[in-house]
């Protein structure tokens, strides 16, 4: 985009961000998604280019103007626009009030870290205990605060363990049909082309047949 077209969506966006703001901060409440500012709402509602808005890759002047938009909403419309934070600073505020209640990390009998009752008490998938900045800071943690062995797991525990390793292996299993339906795609192409070149050779065959028959009745010579 050029430098002409970025300071025109720019001058846009404020002309409608101010245009909402002189009628008071609930005209914002349409272009809540999931408790978030819409990039997409907004740009339906200002014409501005959604690429424009788009996080990492839009125009910086614009980015920064969303963002203290959706900074101020959340201030002045807390019910419906949340401040959201990321899996690594919710897991810093548990591991603080883990630390103010004299708590440790739950380990079962073989000393593994129980990745399904932390990551529910954390309140995030248990995926993201994975990455590898909180994965990083967890083993540090585990070593600065301590473990104790967990009691006994609770029904809805087990059941949650078996529905992941369950769907692990379900993922498996679509894996293994997409590439046996691939495969059978593959032959009956294959097999659409061998009854084409059967049907090109039997009618050559039978263009043969006919010229030869033509030609014994008409009595003219031929050679084969």
């Amino acid at each position: 985009m050029s430098i002409s077209a970025g300071k025109a969506n720019f001058e846009k966006f404020k002309r409608w961000r101010d245009t909402l703001l002189s009628q008071g901060w609930v005209a914002f409440k349409e272009l809540e998604y999931q408790g978030s500012l819409s990039r997409t709402k907004v740009s339906n509602a200002s014409g501005v280019d959604l690429n424009a808005l788009k996080l990492n890759k839009g125009n910086p002047a614009i980015l920064i103007a969303f963002d203290e938009l959706e900074q101020a909403l959340q201030k002045n419309l807390p019910n419906i626009f949340i401040v959201k934070k990321s899996a690594l600073e919710q897991y810093h505020d548990y591991v603080e009030k883990l630390e103010q209640a004299g708590g440790k990390f739950a380990v079962d009998a073989d000393g593994d870290i129980d990745v399904i009752k932390l990551a529910r008490n954390i309140g995030i998938p248990t995926a993201r205990l994975n990455s590898p900045a909180i994965k990083k800071q967890l083993i540090d943690d585990m070593e600065r605060i301590g473990t104790e062995l967990a009691q006994g797991k609770s029904v809805e525990e087990r059941m949650e363990e078996r529905l992941i390793s369950t769907s692990s292996e379900l993922s498996t299993f679509r894996k293994d049909l997409a590439i046996a339906e691939e495969k059978i795609a593959g032959l009956e192409k294959l097999n659409l082309e061998l009854e084409s070149l059967v049907r090109q050779l039997q009618k050559q065959s039978t263009e043969k047949d006919a010229s030869l028959e033509h030609a014994i009745e008409t009595g003219r010579r031929f050679a084969l």
